[in-house]
């Protein structure tokens, strides 16, 4: 298993902050499994979203930001890289939503692990496959920005070859190659035991850090 790859100093503020929002994610993915795994009766159902409401409304009270690059402003949360990789939706280490997914990180390369639980359920036993394209591009993505260049995808093509079971470990990998001085291709793959389940190829088109809000490299 792909080991959790922390950016931050183990002493400094931005670990304890990150370290209990990851610990809070944790949570609520469990939670989240516990709604689609339950038959919940609607007395039941009534009472938990009377005590969902109230979690609402103590959260409410905090101090709220205005998405990412308002979270890495607000200084000891990292740079915005940092935040992106806890925050951003379908992968983020303390996004609530997204599955348990590690990685480790070399220049132009990313190998990592998956696990879908319910939550994640398509074909009966098997990852809906817009879960399976999105950590992938998710992935590639990641993959592109080690380069040294932010971007977007400017075309994404995945092969599903296998379904890809529930509650397994899956493995993942992308591997970038620059195209040119805007461009690069990754390619990524998923895999459960020795099947490979899908595929994917992507260009990824460079951006200016600026219009998403960044500072100038």
């Amino acid at each position: 298993m792909a080991a959790a790859t922390s950016p931050y100093d183990p002493d400094s503020r931005e670990a304890a902050y990150w370290q209990a929002r990851q610990r809070l994610a944790i949570a609520t993915r469990a939670l989240n499994e516990k709604l689609v795994s339950t038959d919940i009766d609607p007395e039941l159902a009534a009472a938990i979203t009377e005590k969902i409401e109230g979690l609402m409304a103590e959260l409410s009270q905090a101090q709220q930001v205005d998405g990412l690059v308002d979270m890495a402003k607000r200084g000891e949360r990292g740079t915005i890289d940092d935040v992106m990789g806890e925050l951003v939706s379908v992968g983020g280490r303390s996004h609530p939503c997204s599955p348990e997914l590690l990685w480790q990180e070399a220049s132009n390369r990313i190998t990592g692990t998956v696990r879908f639980n319910q939550a994640f359920e398509g074909p009966p036993g098997h990852v809906h496959g817009g879960w399976v394209a999105g950590v992938l591009d998710h992935i590639m993505g990641m993959t592109h920005v080690r380069t040294g260049h932010p971007g977007m995808t400017g075309g994404l093509s995945v092969r599903y070859l296998k379904p890809t079971p529930l509650n397994q470990l899956i493995e993942i990998n992308a591997e970038a190659t620059e195209l040119d001085d805007k461009r690069t291709e990754v390619k990524g793959t998923m895999r459960c035991g020795e099947t490979t389940t899908a595929t994917a190829e992507a260009i990824f088109v460079r951006v200016d850090r600026e219009k998403f809000g960044f500072d100038s490299p």
